[in-house]
């Protein structure tokens, strides 16, 4: 992406013609290229919801918390909301290395159906396919562009939130990490 001098309008994070809505900071959506409108805006709202619960939850606050104690910083997120990202795509962040948007897929089909289906792909609960998807979005946000990267940093968040639980809360963050290795792997075999 281009770099801005400027603070960038969400004008300015459209460039392909995806359909999307994106919802603001102020809650005010806008949608872009969009052949349905009102499914676009619904979803936004919708995945606006998702991730501000996740950065209120506990797990949300940690994985801040991991970003900070590793000397990174978030990009500032101006905006949350749902596109056409394409098949096989759960979410993505368009940014500019100063401030973004977090989108979830819509496709035709909910946020919510998109992280089921990578939770049946890696074999994982609802609950915790959607903070691994999130924590994903948000390592990109905190300057991981490259899929290896991101999932490097989830990997090693996941392993030490493992060494601090323990039973099953204890098994699901091994998991979690583990489906993170195997993702860094093959995005590290893709950059070869």
């Amino acid at each position: 992406m281009q770099n801005y001098l400027s603070h960038p309008t969400l004008d300015d994070y459209v460039i392909n013609p995806m359909g999307m809505a994106v919802v603001d900071g102020n809650g005010k959506a806008q949608t872009y290229n969009s052949d349905n409108k009102a499914a676009h805006t619904r979803e936004a709202y919708s995945t606006k919801r998702i991730v501000n619960d996740y950065l209120s939850s506990k797990e949300g606050h940690a994985f801040v918390n991991y970003i900070y104690s590793r000397g990174k910083e978030l990009i500032e997120i101006k905006g949350t909301g749902a596109g056409d990202l394409g098949q096989g795509v759960v979410a993505a962040i368009l940014h500019n290395g100063l401030e973004g948007v977090i989108l979830s897929n819509y496709e035709g089909k909910t946020f919510t159906y998109h992280v089921a289906d990578f939770a049946r792909q890696y074999h994982l609960d609802q609950d915790s396919a959607m903070e691994y998807v999130l924590a994903h979005e948000f390592s990109h946000a905190a300057g991981n562009y490259s899929e290896r990267e991101a999932e490097g940093m989830i990997k090693e968040f996941f392993l030490e939130q493992a060494g601090k639980s323990e039973g099953s809360e204890k098994a699901r963050y091994q998991k979690l990490a583990e489906v993170a290795g195997e993702r860094e792997q093959q995005a590290k075999y893709q950059e070869n």
